[in-house]
């Protein structure tokens, strides 16, 4: 009898320990932002749903399904009631605010994906696009057919380029100059082909309320980094102790203001 009871007890234990070795899974790999944001949008979504179905939850959409049941880890539970730890919510929420950034409609010529392709193009300063680095690239993105108001604010001529759209709402990068060889940059904001607001990203702030070198001015810079825009307006006065005969006008930065954006689906939001 003991030893009926003791098989029975040792059967009990494997059976229960093969039941354990079947529901071990391969680990989930939480992949950094900078490795996110080099994938493409399908894979992106498959990334964000392997959470779900590492805990066995069964999809609405069946191609979720079909993909998922090729792998040996998954197992399909209809019952289960699916929980996340803070980690992966954010993991989730992370991949949805990438995946957010590729409603464009199709068009693949923007800056966004252009400095996807192209390393150290991002953040974008004036400075890097002055500097024409990448200036053929940007030949072969630069928009023909120019929005009528946008093409009204290019004082006859310059270049545009798509920065990147969402469904509903386009933000463009506008290049030209004004009054013989001052430069501008503007962001044009464009919500259902209708320009919406003109944010002004780089200026020769000299011709600017009466900006002088000697009596101080205001210089515009920006730095855009994918979706995330930063303003600053750098006051500067004329550096009177560093001028010498090859350097008459020196000048030094007295104050900076920064104003920082984000490029959202809903429009422009300053942060």
């Amino acid at each position: 009898m003991k030893k009926i009871i003791l098989l029975t007890i040792i059967c009990t234990f494997l059976s229960c320990k093969g039941q354990t070795e079947q529901k071990v899974i391969t680990s989930f790999e939480f992949l950094s932002e900078e490795v996110l944001k080099t994938k493409p949008k399908e894979e992106l979504r498959l990334l964000r749903n392997e959470i779900f179905a590492r805990k066995g939850y069964v999809f609405k959409s069946e191609d979720l399904n079909i993909y998922f049941k090729t792998k040996t880890w998954y197992t399909p539970d209809a019952n289960v009631k699916v929980t996340l730890s803070d980690e992966e919510q954010s993991y989730i929420d992370k991949i949805k605010n990438i995946e957010s950034q590729f409603t464009l409609k199709g068009n693949k010529n923007c800056l966004y994906y252009f400095g996807l392709n192209n390393s150290g193009f991002f953040p974008l300063t004036n400075d890097k696009l002055l500097r024409n680095k990448y200036s053929t690239g940007l030949e072969k993105i630069k928009l023909e057919d120019l929005h009528e108001v946008v093409e009204g604010n290019l004082c006859g001529g310059g270049s545009v380029w798509d920065i990147m759209y969402y469904e509903g709402v386009k933000y463009q990068l506008l290049f030209y100059s004004c009054d013989s060889d001052n430069l501008y940059m503007k962001m044009a904001v464009i919500k259902n082909d209708v320009i919406k607001e003109f944010i002004q990203l780089y200026g020769s702030s000299t011709a600017l309320n009466g900006d002088s070198v000697t009596g101080g001015y205001h210089d515009i810079s920006f730095k855009l980094d994918r979706n995330n825009l930063e303003v600053y307006k750098v006051f500067k006065i004329l550096d009177k102790e560093n001028m010498t005969e090859k350097n008459r006008y020196p000048v030094k930065e007295v104050r900076r203001e920064i104003t920082k954006y984000k490029l959202t689906e809903n429009g422009i939001l300053e942060l």
